[in-house]
């Protein structure tokens, strides 16, 4: 038996990989997240990624020559190409994908739909810099010649991140080979955005981790449920090393919020089952 309290885990986790990197791992992992009692054997995975968009800077005063017809005479100024609509047409593609994969795939533990895509930042400007975003974004004088969209991209416990990449991309090259441009200029993706990866938690209902805690909830206050976890946490760096993972934890309310708590009565019923499943678990000498 061995608890880990590591460091990082609302940036990424990056104390449980270091942890899994180690090799400390064991046959199954229990993560002590917020659960209201249920109990958790799913998770999704989640990929952040990064999507540029290039075009060609021109001067504003320029636009007519980029977007009405004009005759390709010698010496005709070469058009501008404004980044910033391509991304927009981009963000209306990706929110028609999303709908077509959230109606196609589910999981019977998880919510219809919680396989999402959110477009959570984008940057539009001129001049791509060293740290992959625009420098200049405050010049609305100059046609864009660059937009960055960052994703979080959720999948299903069933699902895998290769799989799940090699979609995406597909979908970005069909969506380039539309446009003329983008054809001999296409999006860049960038996989693990911030060096963020979160593997998929699939762990059977019937587990023997899953079945004792639910056993031992239910002997001392409500019987639980089986479902899934629609959030990450570092059960999945585990699971994505071949450990077991289930998630089972008290209550509370205002996470991410400047009042984030748990309820101390609910800390007290959660230790006890977690204390009980540990000997189902391990045993007794």
């Amino acid at each position: 038996l061995a608890i880990h309290s590591v460091v990082d885990e609302e940036a990424g986790g990056f104390g449980a990989m270091d942890a899994v990197k180690k090799g400390k791992l064991a046959k199954a992992v229990l993560v002590a997240e917020p659960t209201w009692g249920d109990v958790l054997p799913v998770e999704g995975g989640l990929e952040w990624a990064r999507v540029t968009i290039r075009g060609r800077n021109a001067h504003s005063a320029l636009r007519y020559n980029e977007i009405y017809p004009q005759r390709h005479d010698k010496g005709r100024l070469k058009p501008g190409v404004n980044a910033i609509e391509i991304a927009a047409r981009f963000i209306a593609a990706v929110r028609q994908y999303e709908l077509d994969r959230t109606r196609a795939k589910s999981h019977p533990l998880l919510p219809v739909g919680m396989n999402t895509i959110n477009i959570g930042v984008m940057h539009g400007g001129t001049g791509l810099g060293e740290h992959g975003l625009p420098t200049v974004m405050t010049n609305p004088a100059i046609i864009p010649d660059v937009a960055v969209l960052d994703l979080d991209m959720k999948f299903l416990p069933d699902e895998n991140s290769s799989e799940y990449r090699r979609d995406f991309e597909e979908f970005v090259h069909h969506f380039a080979e539309a446009d003329a441009w983008l054809r001999d200029n296409p999006p860049v993706i960038q996989w693990e955005l911030g060096g963020l990866h979160f593997p998929t938690m699939n762990t059977p209902v019937d587990h023997p981790l899953v079945t004792s805690l639910m056993k031992r909830k239910a002997a001392i206050g409500k019987t639980p449920k089986a479902s899934g976890f629609v959030a990450v946490c570092d059960a999945a760096h585990y699971a994505g090393a071949g450990v077991d993972g289930v998630i089972f934890g008290p209550s509370g309310d205002g996470f991410h919020g400047a009042n984030e708590y748990v309820e101390v009565e609910s800390v007290v019923e959660t230790a006890k089952v977690i204390a009980a499943s540990v000997i189902d678990w391990c045993g007794v000498r």
